[in-house]
């Protein structure tokens, strides 16, 4: 029934994209380009009944280890509790020199036909934010200021959007998806 909801699931997440036919290959993956920036990788877990969505934030680390140190503890301060990250998190593949960001859907029997559908373009606007920060992180555009935990919520809400305000784009989702 999990594997059926994750392919109802991609299939209206597809058509909402205009991208009809989006299947899972054999090992319960697909992969979309947005952009032609990065990819998106949306995998069905069939032990645990879980879609994983997860994308590339960065590709190569900082040799420098101090910039290293700047950039994991960026990270690891916007995926505290997932609150900067959809939810989700931020992993390391060391060795590959790759830095992944990740969230999860439910696929049990209670699982929402549109859940994807609704989630994936927040995920991807996270990914887009965490992909421009990492990079003039590294390169040196933006200095890593530690959020003042001691702050009133509010507070911490008003002045995230004060420094970072939404733009208004004239485009629907599915005009930055491609089948990849």
């Amino acid at each position: 029934m999990s594997l059926e909801n994750a392919k109802h699931n991609l299939r209206e997440f597809g058509k909402e994209l205009n991208l009809e036919g989006l299947n899972f290959d054999e090992n319960n993956t697909c992969i979309l380009g947005i952009d032609n920036a990065f990819s998106l990788h949306l995998t069905y877990e069939p032990n645990s009944d879980r879609l994983y969505l997860y994308s590339p934030i960065l590709d190569g680390l900082p040799k420098d280890p101090q910039m290293k140190l700047k950039l994991y503890e960026a990270l690891l301060e916007g995926s505290m509790l997932g609150g900067q990250m959809a939810g989700g998190g931020i992993g390391v593949a060391v060795r590959e020199e790759l830095i992944l960001m990740h969230s999860v859907l439910e696929m049990g029997a209670a699982a929402e036909a549109n859940a994807l559908r609704r989630f994936a373009p927040l995920f991807v606007e996270a990914v887009e934010k965490w992909r421009k920060k990492a990079k003039d992180l590294v390169e040196g555009k933006e200095e890593f200021e530690p959020r003042d935990w001691g702050a009133p919520p509010e507070q911490q809400f008003q002045q995230h959007h004060q420094q970072h305000p939404k733009k208004d784009d004239d485009f629907k989702p599915g005009d930055r998806f491609t089948k990849v």
